[in-house]
C-alpha cells in the first residue's frame, strides 16, 4: 500500500492537466473529467480505497508538502523518471540502526506544491544483531 500525508485528501488546482500529469507517473488513475481528477492510493487495513482527489478550482490550495510512502521494490523505476523531472534524490548513508536507511525523492510540483515520496532500503539497514554483546571477566 501506499500512503500519503495530507491533512485532506482533495487538493484544489488551477492547472489540472499539469498536476494529474505528474501525479499520473505516481498513482493509479481512477476517474479524470474535465474539472477533477482521482487518484487510488491502496486500501487501508479494513478494504476502503483511499485516494487523492485533484479538483480545477479557480481558488486553489495554498501550496502543500506531502509525503508519499511507496515499496522499495517501486522505488527505483520511480526514482529514474522523478528524476528526470527534476526531482532530487536524498539517501542516508552507513546506516548504524535497523530499519533506517531511507531514501527521499524531493520533487517540486507545479502550482508551488512539493511533494517527498519515501522508502526504506533493507539492504541498506544496518543488521539486526539478536545476541548480546559478549562481556569480559
Amino acid at each position: 500500500m501506499q500512503r500519503l500525508s495530507l491533512d485532506k485528501a482533495t487538493l484544489r488546482v488551477r492547472d489540472l492537466d499539469a498536476l494529474t500529469q505528474v501525479f499520473g507517473e505516481l498513482l493509479p488513475l481512477l476517474i479524470a473529467t474535465p474539472t477533477g481528477a482521482v487518484f487510488e492510493l491502496g486500501s487501508d487495513a479494513r478494504g476502503h480505497t483511499q485516494v487523492l482527489m485533484l479538483v480545477k478550482s479557480e481558488t486553489p490550495s495554498l501550496p502543500r508538502r506531502m509525503t508519499l510512502e511507496i515499496p522499495d521494490a517501486d522505488f527505483p523505476a520511480l526514482c529514474e523518471r522523478m528524476t528526470a523531472r527534476g526531482a532530487r534524490l536524498y539517501q542516508s548513508q552507513g546506516s548504524s540502526s535497523p530499519g533506517c536507511a531511507w531514501r527521499v525523492l524531493s520533487c517540486p510540483l507545479p502550482e508551488g506544491h512539493h511533494l517527498q515520496v519515501v522508502t526504506i532500503d533493507p539492504r541498506r539497514c544496518a543488521p539486526v544483531n539478536i545476541r548480546p554483546a559478549a562481556t569480559g571477566a
